[in-house]
């Protein structure tokens, strides 16, 4: 079945929905109001890259991922797009192929900037990025561990957990 058939009751709203939301994203990767003033003067963002740097000096670096999970039930995967912390090589191994999709390096480790609802703390876990051609999001696999995301990433998602993800962010029209 794909996902733009399944029928699905919002818990939300109570309301039947035809075809059920594919991918969620993330905001910034760090919260903004917890950053020092000179980290938020810092700050910058766009829809692929950030940049932040702290009063120490140090300077975070962080590429917008897909992090891919198989849905048996579904012909397609459901995906939260991410931000994944990465090294400053990466990052410009990352920011140089980004037009042309020709990367120097076909992977690199980054670490999860956010904990995925629904599952124990996912913050910082470990995994590859690995870049995709064709100005496509990198695409991120979370090394192998016992953490609950880990093995939902490897075994899948069902239906009714993406449900409960879209509930939590749904806003009923009016």
């Amino acid at each position: 079945m794909s996902a733009e058939a399944y029928r699905w009751r919002c818990a939300c709203c109570d309301q039947e929905y035809t075809g059920l939301p594919t991918d969620m994203a993330f905001g910034a990767p760090v919260n903004l109001e917890a950053l020092d003033e000179v980290a938020r003067s810092t700050f910058r963002k766009n829809d692929d890259f950030c940049v932040v740097t702290y009063a120490t000096g140090q300077t975070d670096r962080f590429i917008r991922c897909l992090l891919p999970l198989p849905v048996p039930q579904l012909s397609e995967e459901f995906c939260f797009g991410v931000w994944m912390s990465v090294s400053e090589r990466s990052w410009n191994v990352y920011r140089d192929g980004y037009d042309t999709g020709e990367y120097g390096d076909d992977l690199c480790f980054g670490y999860l900037m956010h904990d995925i609802p629904e599952y124990p703390s996912s913050m910082h876990l470990h995994a590859n990025v690995v870049f995709q051609p064709g100005n496509q999001r990198p695409r991120v696999f979370l090394h192998d561990a016992d953490h609950p995301l880990v093995v939902a990433q490897r075994e899948g998602v069902d239906v009714t957990q993406i449900e409960r993800w879209v509930a939590l962010t749904h806003r009923p029209e009016a």
